[in-house]
């Protein structure tokens, strides 16, 4: 079973364009936030998922020098973002995690990929339906192939 972790990061938000790039400790948030979801046990690899607009080469270069995979698509369909770094990647499990969360914890995002496929077997994980954990550590997961079970 392949876990694929996707974060989707974006130069365009609207609230505060560029925020991706903003610096976090001397480094850009999502080249701090990738740093720490490597250290993911459970996650077998990580994906950007970002637009195929050129404002996006900077999220595609920091992607590249953090080792992760990166997958372009819509600016305006963020589902087949996701659908196609799933793809692109072979998941069989996604783990959503967006690319405002610079202080995410490796180990709570273990938890909740480790409650979908644990014993139980769920569909789907998370630790926002409800929130468990403070806003930033948000982490959701889901088998690639919910919809035919």
């Amino acid at each position: 079973m392949r876990r694929v972790i996707v974060v989707q990061a974006r130069m365009t938000s609207k609230r505060l364009p560029g925020k991706v790039l903003a610096d976090v400790a001397g480094r850009p948030m999502l080249a701090q936030q990738l740093r720490r979801l490597a250290g993911c046990r459970l996650a077998d690899e990580l994906v950007v998922a970002t637009t195929d607009n050129a404002t996006d080469d900077p999220v595609v270069a920091i992607a590249r020098a953090a080792g992760a995979r990166w997958f372009r698509g819509s600016e305006r369909d963020v589902l087949e973002r996701y659908v196609g770094a799933a793809r692109d990647a072979k998941a069989d499990v996604v783990v959503r995690i967006t690319a405002d969360c610079p202080l995410i914890d490796p180990d709570v995002s273990d938890r909740v990929i480790d409650a979908l496929v644990g014993p139980a077997r769920w569909d789907y994980a998370s630790n926002v339906a409800p929130r468990t954990y403070p806003r930033g550590l948000d982490t959701e997961a889901l088998f690639v192939d919910t919809r035919d079970r």
